[in-house]
């Protein structure tokens, strides 16, 4: 159930042949893509989009993603039509959770869901500032996708490792409104580092993140990936890390992967 007035909220997105890989399947930052533009949605339907998080104090701030978690049954194609259905809940002192379900338009099983936790941050200063308590009373009375319990894990890259990286410098393209690289774009870099005979065999369906500090217009980065132990289902998995060349961490993240089926 809803809390009182609260309607759900669903996007609608048709994959475009632009976004997908060459089986013609969506690919996976693309999928982000589609999931920050319904939060984004979203929160101005409900009166705290940015700058102004809050109407009833004015306060200002911006929205930035901390943690993601994504996993997918199915794989959108293209042409599909893709309908994001997103609620925020979970309010705290320093952060707010959003959750979404990746469905079909035209209904039937969901292609997955997703679970997310952002941060407001001051614009000026760079630093994280508190929630507006208006905020959480429009959390949504659903049941968290992951079910209960926190749904993120601590991840951690092994200490000393030094497996060469693939290197990128943070192009005016990268950078969102907030003035920084969008978070789409760490999943992609992440993803250029995976071996690519390894890549062009499988697929990922399903990817935790975590972001550290962010990248700034023309900052060099450094990707590195590395097989993970197998998912309790059997299915191969990375670890990844976006840091800066000093080795300070951007990102860190892991993603579990399924062979792309044989054509027929």
């Amino acid at each position: 159930m809803f809390r009182r007035n609260m309607k759900p909220h669903v996007d609608i997105y048709r994959v475009r042949s632009c976004e997908c890989a060459p089986d013609g399947t969506l690919r996976l930052p693309r999928l982000l893509d589609y999931l920050q533009e319904t939060a984004a949605d979203h929160a101005r339907e409900l009166g705290f989009d940015a700058p102004v998080i809050d109407e009833a104090t004015g306060a200002r701030g911006a929205w930035v993603l901390a943690q993601l978690r994504i996993r997918l049954d199915d794989v959108p194609r293209w042409r599909d039509e893709v309908a994001v259905d997103t609620f925020p809940y979970g309010v705290r002192a320093l952060s707010a959770n959003r959750d979404f379900v990746v469905g079909r338009a035209g209904g039937g099983a969901p292609y997955g869901v997703a679970t997310s936790r952002w941060m407001v941050i001051d614009p000026v200063a760079r630093k994280a500032v508190r929630v507006p308590a208006a905020i959480g009373a429009k959390s949504y009375d659903r049941e968290p996708v992951f079910g209960p319990g926190g749904p993120f894990t601590r991840l951690r890259w092994p200490a000393g490792d030094e497996t060469p990286g693939e290197r990128f410098r943070a192009a005016d393209m990268h950078i969102d409104m907030n003035g920084h690289v969008n978070n789409v774009h760490y999943a992609e870099w992440m993803l250029e580092s995976v071996p690519p005979d390894f890549a062009a065999a499988h697929r990922p369906v399903e990817m935790e993140i975590v972001f550290r500090s962010e990248t700034l217009r023309g900052d060099f980065v450094v990707s590195r990936s590395l097989p993970g132990p197998a998912a309790p289902d059997g299915s191969p998995t990375f670890l990844h890390r976006v840091s800066d060349p000093a080795g300070r961490d951007h990102v860190l993240a892991t993603t579990r992967w399924r062979p792309v089926p044989a054509a027929s």
